[in-house]
This record gives C-alpha cells, structure tokens and sequence, in this order.
C-alpha cells in the first residue's frame, strides 16, 4: 500500500499533461517526427501520438514505447568505423622541404633524423692580461664532418690545417639577456641608436646594441677568472652567443637570422661539447641553482647544462671597501651541480625539472619517456614565464634533448606548436603524445592550427599518475584528395562517451522506473481485471463488453502516456550550457523536468580533482569571456562535474588515468558523414573511473581546427546573467540547452 501511495504522490505533484502537446525547451519530445519542441512539426506530431494513442488504444499499450533516434544510432556507426587511406604511417614530408623559394622548384622530402656531436661554427679567441681582455677576435672552428652519400659509407672528420685532436677546448657562457641588460645599465653603458622596434618584432634591441650588452658578460669573467700564468698573457677559446652564432662580418639582422636559426638548432651539442659552462646572473649571492633565479627560468638553460661536464658558478658579492660589486668563480661539477638544481626543485615543488635533473644525474635512471614528457612541459613552462607565448624557439631548445632530433632546418621557427609536432612525430617511438594532450587546456584563440594543445595546467603532487589509455600521434592530414595538407592529432583506437544536449522524454517510464514500481502494479492489475469484466460481458453483451475493454485501454494509454510527462531518459551524459538554463543552475532545471535528479551533492569536484583546468579568459568589447561554464550530467547516477567549453561539446575521448579519474578530450565531432572528419577540441574534463565501463570503442579519431572567432556581444535586455566564463546567448533569446 506505501508503494502505491508514494507513486501517486509524485504522480499527482508532478504530472504535467500540457507536454503532451508542446514539450519544453530542451527536451525532445518521443515522437515520430518534430521531436524537438521548436520544430514547426512539432504540436502536429504530439497530436497525432495522442489520437493514436486514444482511438487505437488496445493495439496501443502493447507497442514498445522506447525509441532510439536514427541519428544517434548513424553516429555510434560511422564513430566506430576505421579508416586506413590516411595518413601515411611514415613520416612525410620534412617541413623545410614545404617552404617556397623564389625562383626555385621544391619537392617535397621525407623527414629524416639528424645526427647528434655537432660542434660551434665559431669561437672567440681571447686573450686575457691579468683580469682584463687585451685582444679577442672570432675565430673559426675549422671543423668538418663529410656526410656520406645514401647514408652508406664512414663519416670523414677533416680540419683545416690539422686533425680533430687538434681541436681547442672552449669555455660556452650561459646568461640571461635580462641579467646582462641590468648589469649593462648598472655600469653606466650606453646603447647606440637603434631604428624603432616595429609593433610585433621579436627583439628588444639591434645586434649591436646585444653584443655591447653581452661584452658586459664576458668582461666580467675576465675578472673573475683565475689566471693560468700568473702575470702573463692567457688564451683561452670563449663560445658567447651574441659573438659566435653568425659571423662577425654580417652586420645587417636579417643577414644573420638563417645563421642564427642553424646554431640555436644545435645548442645542445654545442654546451655539451665544451669543456666548462660558465654561468651568470646579475643577483647578489645567487648559485643559480634555485628556481627563482632569472637564468634558471631560460628557456635555453635546459639545453646549455643538462650535459655540461663542469660549470664555472659566477656569483656576485659586494667588494669589501668599495661601492662595486664584483664576481667570484666557484666550481662544481656538472654532476654536483645538476644534483644540486635537482633538490631545489623538490623544495620548490618544480617536479619537472627535478625529473629532467634526476634523469640527467642519474644516468637514465628516468625512463625516456617521462623524461621527455617532463622536458617538454618545462620547456613549455619557461617559454611562457618569459612571455614567448608564441613559442617560436621551443623546438629549437629541445632539439637535441630527446633522443631523436631534427635536421635544424626543419624547425622553422615560425609556429612553436609545429616545430613541437613534428619533433614528437620524429619521437613517437619513445613518446606517446597522449601525456601531454591530457595537461594542456584550451589553445589561445590566436593560435592556427594544433589546437589539441595548449597552455599546461600546473603540476601538483599527484598528478604523475598519469597512464595513457590511448596513442597519439600528430600527424598531416588532407580532407580530400585536391585538399592541402592540415595538422592534426591522430587518437588511434580510444574509447569515446557520446554526450547529448537534448533531453529525451521518457515515454516508457511506467515500466523501468522504480518510483512508479506501486502505480504500475494497480494499474496492471486493475487493467486486467477490467479487461477480464470486459471479456465475460461480452459473452452476452458484445457491445457493452468491447466497450468496457476499450475504456480500459484508453484510460490505461492516457495514463501511460501522463507518467511519461514527468520523466526524461537517464542513459547518457548530459551538458547543459549555464548561460541558457535559468539562473544558471542546471540541477534545479534538471528537476524541474523530472523529480528523480535530487542529488546536487553529487559533484565529481575539487575534492576529487588532482587535475583542474582553470581556463584562459579573453575580453572583446566588454563581451563575455571565453571560455564560458558548462554542466556535465551523467542522467544514470546523477554525478556531475564543471567544465570549460568554447562551443558545445557532443563526444568525449578518453586520453588517461590522471590523478584520481579519467581525464577526456570534449570533441565538437561531426556525427553523419561517412569519411574521415577532423574534430575540434573544445574543452577538457576530468570524470570519475566509472566512466570507462561507459565508454564505446571508437575508430582513429583526428583533432584539429583552426582559431576561433572573438565572442560576440550579449544581446541586449539579456534575460539571463551573464558572468566571467559565460558566452553570449544566442540573438534569438530561445533557451536551447
């Protein structure tokens, strides 16, 4: 009896028969056609359902009642195909091969690895007269590896003049530009005129204006150094980059850049082969060993260090008796000192870098791919506390970090996110790209192309559980056969959730729903012992018997069909867009379509979230900014979770076991077309484990995209709120979920 009292008390506080005939907006209605409740077809159709539903009421309620769209069964099919026509699973063509030049005809080459022991084009040649420099001149460092043809063959080492025993060793100085420029300033140095930066340029000051900065640099150590022959005159060979990485006779900065562009390619090879690293800033009593310090944030000191064998440590003090300051040489070795970097890091929670030193320490003790994974990201850290959000130089700095490196010429230098690509395309055979597509957030709307990545969410402890349960690998990939090329990410194989933003009415909730588990007895019941009546009348009276048997049916499919109005399908994830639900709070618009979503506590939320993706923010006009908060709902156990989205997401790819759940991409993933599509990353979501049993076997699915439009002003007299993280709504005002 409590049972059938509790069923007719949500019945009666819930039931709604005006959606019989126009349902809400966000719902669809279980309908043949004009489901959804702005379709023109829509009122016809709930019509026509209940004329059917009245007037043939007896063939009625025998008829299965769920209804499965054909669209989403068209989307699981085409989701679940493979295809193997692109791209290829070489690599293709090297991206120097693909620049146009004037007057030349180029094809297009096949990427290739480049080979490790390079050495500098240049060197200074000093000479040192107590702490002082008496002469210096660049000097070339007449070495030459002969390449041999096809690839076959003995690599030939010449020098000019001499043998390669014969080569000098050098002192590489490794210096942020900042810490020189301060020092410059603080002697009283003067600039020579230099033309106006123009808007967008990539240097604060002329070349001339940098070597007179850098000479700063190398004047300092002269004072510091200790002398080989006491009183007398010392050589010594010094790599300092503003003087050794073009040649000295080449003046004019656009001369220069393509020397420039080769040697930054190479750093790595050129610190690692010089006999000490001497290593500046201009901080009173800093050993550079603590993350704070200026030169440790370089983006290129990872490449100037890692492999040094002994490091010079200039530090400042303060001259007793004198104004000045003055710097001391303390050496380490490379060894002590990389140790040393590595437990400033744990004290500073940099868990990055202390992989990336305890990997070099340790003699790879670190496997390969967490050591790449950890260089990349702080890499990708150090670039953007420098302010290069562009990345133009992050390929270079890691090009002969990994354990596959690229001809310099192929980083161009232009887009740091496709210099990145194609080095992680080069390294896929030690490094699946899935652990870093499952850090970054959103892409910057600026950038072109390579959207799957972004800014990185900043590490915590915790957050080294990370497995891929997925391969990625960046790829080219051409829409159709006379289509140019385009990047993309390539997810082969993964586990994709579908994510629906229609609500589904429930028009078979009568027979699954535990709530109405007491009304649906009686009714049963009831409609048996009616239709029984019926049956026995009609043997006197057929009449009166098919009468009785018809009202049965009737009032039995009316009332089927008014407990389908409270209830909404409960088989799928859900996102609802804050800005288009009243007062934003999709929970209480959740229950006001149907009473079973009671749990608002059931959040999959900070508490739980190792990884969180606070988004970028962009204002335009005073519009909203981007991106804007949205609600993921799983309808079956009512567990949600928050999210950041730049459009409305429609599939979610599983990436990695990170922290505590399951982090996914949100795909904007085109649902009919029958071919290889690319799909547009729009948001990152963290999701509890549960969500793997969910999850269907898709086909490789690529992501791309390219950047995306400044957000559009809200429309006036808005009848919703519209706060930080909210987009516009749409010009019409309908509240579409």
């Amino acid at each position: 009896m409590s049972g059938i009292v509790e069923s007719w008390r949500i019945f009666r506080e819930n039931v709604r028969p005006m959606r019989l005939i126009q349902e809400e907006p966000g719902v669809k209605g279980p309908l043949w056609f004009g489901r959804r409740p702005d379709s023109v077809w829509h009122v016809t159709a709930n019509l026509l359902r209940l004329f059917c539903a009245i007037w043939l009421a007896p063939i009625w309620i025998f008829t299965p009642h769920a209804h499965r769209s054909i669209k989403d069964l068209i989307k699981r099919i085409v989701w679940g195909l493979e295809w193997a026509n692109i791209p290829d699973a070489v690599l293709r063509e090297s991206p120097w091969s693909l620049v146009p030049e004037k007057g030349k005809v180029k094809y297009p080459e096949n990427g290739q690895y480049a080979v490790t022991g390079n050495k500098p084009r240049y060197l200074l040649k000093v000479t040192f007269e107590g702490g002082k420099i008496a002469f210096w001149e660049q000097s070339k460092y007449d070495w030459k590896r002969e390449k041999p043809e096809n690839g076959k063959g003995t690599l030939n080492y010449s020098r000019t003049g001499g043998n390669r025993s014969q080569l000098p060793d050098y002192t590489a100085i490794s210096y942020a530009m900042d810490s020189a420029e301060i020092l410059f300033f603080d002697l009283k140095g003067r600039l020579e005129p230099q033309p106006e930066i123009p808007p967008g340029g990539k240097r604060k000051y002329s070349l001339l204006n940098r070597k007179k900065i850098a000479w700063v640099v190398l004047s300092e150590y002269a004072r510091a150094r200790k002398p080989v022959n006491s009183g007398g005159k010392d050589v010594e060979y010094i790599w300092l980059d503003e003087f050794c990485i073009s040649d000295k006779d080449i003046t004019k900065e656009e001369d220069c850049e393509e020397q420039r562009k080769a040697e930054l390619g190479q750093l790595a090879d050129i610190f690692k082969n010089a006999k000490q690293v001497a290593v500046f800033c201009h901080v009173e009593g800093c050993d550079h060993t603590d993350v704070c310090c200026l030169w440790v944030n370089r983006l290129f000191t990872l490449a100037e260090i890692l492999y040094t064998p002994r490091v010079l440590l200039m530090i400042r003090s303060k001259d007793q008796g004198t104004p000045r300051h003055i710097y001391r040489i303390s050496v380490l070795s490379g060894r002590n000192f990389r140790a040393e970097m590595q437990t400033r890091a744990a004290e500073r929670k940099e868990w990055h870098l202390y992989n990336i030193m305890q990997h070099a320490t340790n003699s790879g003790a670190v496997p390969w791919p967490s050591a790449i994974h950890s260089l990349v990201v702080e890499a990708i850290r150090r670039d953007e506390a420098s302010g290069f959000d562009q990345h133009e130089f992050l390929g270079k700095a890691l090009n002969g970090l990994l354990p596959r490196r690229s001809e310099p010429r192929d980083l161009l230098g232009i887009n740091g996110w496709a210099d990145l690509a194609w080095l992680l395309e080069l390294n896929q055979g030690y490094y699946n790209t899935t652990h870093l597509v499952a850090l970054c957030r959103l892409a910057d709307p600026s950038v072109q192309g390579y959207r799957w990545w972004g800014r990185l969410i900043a590490p915590k402890e915790g957050t080294e559980r990370l497995e891929a349960l997925a391969t990625s690998i960046p790829v080219k990939l051409c829409r159709s056969k006379n289509s140019p090329a385009e990047p993309a990410l390539s997810i082969i194989a993964p586990k994709s959730i579908p994510i629906t933003h229609w609500l589904q009415r429930d028009s078979s909730a009568l027979y699954h729903r535990p709530e109405m588990e007491g009304l649906k007895r009686w009714m049963i019941g009831g409609a048996i012992t009616l239709v029984l009546v019926g049956i026995i009348s009609a043997a006197r009276n057929i009449g009166g018997g098919v009468t009785i048997i018809w009202l049965t049916a009737t009032v039995f499919a009316i009332l089927e069909l008014l407990v389908g109005t409270i209830f909404v399908k409960q088989d799928l994830w859900f996102v609802a867009e804050d800005h288009k639900i009243p007062g934003g709070n999709a929970h209480r618009w959740l229950r006001s379509q149907d009473p079973t979503f009671d749990r608002p506590d059931a959040e999959w939320g900070p508490r739980q979230l190792i990884p969180q993706w606070e988004p970028w923010s962009l204002k335009h006009n005073n519009a909203p900014m981007q991106p804007y908060a949205a609600t993921l709902i799983d309808l079956r156990t009512g567990v949600w979770t928050k999210a950041a989205v730049t459009s409305r997401p429609n599939d979610m790819v599983v990436l990695a076991v990170h922290g505590s759940g399951i982090t996914c991409m949100l795909l904007d993933r085109e649902e009919r077309e029958i071919r290889s599509t690319i799909a547009i990353k729009v948001g990152m979501v963290n999701l509890p484990p549960f969500v793997l049993a969910q999850s269907e076997d898709s086909g490789t699915v690529y992501v791309g995209g390219g950047a995306t439009a400044p957000p559009k002003p809200p429309p006036k007299n808005s009848p919703y709120p519209i706060s930080g993280g909210r987009r516009d709504l749409e010009d019409s005002g309908e509240l579409q979920v």
